[in-house]
């Protein structure tokens, strides 16, 4: 593999803010002069994908930022079953390392959590294991997000992969309860790792509005 760095983004459950914390990251890398690739290698529903090559404004081929999709909202490996396509890590490598070549930076936005199954045996956490990622997790900020993300970290330390940190995304308006206002810090004391900072609602969600109100989020590469 190219040495490009490559930051794999996962989360610790579906409807997270995961893309939205992609955007965030890599437009701010971007203004600060780094040359940004993304990916999104397995999709399934919606257009992640060419949202995030429209907004960064990347001319990357979708084929290779988005190699695997299938058309329903379901687990990769059953959605990828039913639509008779056969998932190939080989594949995603090889487009991968087309990304790497072009650019300093990739950011890989998982299809859900690091235990999401791509194949029956394969998962997220295979995947980042054999593209030597640094992950960074996202987070909701509510009642519950507690274990789910301490299940996530333990898991990903587990199988010693390397956490770069923790992001928490707002995703609904209004002013955050008292679980919200404090589960980052329980976690970051709970855990151990470090808390990159809290992404507000953002409304409109473009290049100005991340760089006024995200450029607190301590990223660095």
């Amino acid at each position: 593999m190219p040495k490009s760095k490559v930051i794999f983004i996962t989360a610790t459950d579906t409807g997270v803010g995961k893309t939205v914390a992609t955007l965030c990251l890599a437009t701010i890398l971007q203004a600060r002069g780094h040359d940004v690739g993304i990916m999104k290698p397995v999709q399934c529903a919606g257009r992640d994908a060419r949202f995030l090559k429209k907004a960064l404004g990347i001319k990357d081929d979708l084929k290779w930022i988005n190699p695997f999709y299938a058309t329903e909202p379901l687990s990769p490996h059953l959605a990828f079953r039913r639509a008779g396509i056969k998932f190939d890590k080989r594949r995603l490598q090889d487009c991968l390392k087309k990304l790497c070549a072009r650019h300093d930076i990739v950011f890989i936005e998982g299809a859900g959590g690091v235990m999401a199954p791509l194949t029956n045996r394969y998962y997220n956490a295979d995947l980042i294991a054999d593209v030597k990622a640094q992950v960074v997790i996202v987070a909701r900020l509510g009642l519950g997000t507690i274990n789910h993300t301490l299940l996530t970290i333990n898991e990903v330390k587990r199988r010693g992969l390397t956490i770069k940190g923790l992001v928490f995304c707002q995703t609904k308006p209004g002013i955050k309860n008292l679980p919200q206002r404090t589960n980052p810090q329980e976690i970051e004391k709970l855990s151990g790792v470090r808390v990159l900072g809290i992404i507000p609602y953002l409304k409109p969600l473009n290049q100005r509005n991340i760089l006024r109100r995200c450029q607190h989020l301590k990223f660095n590469v």
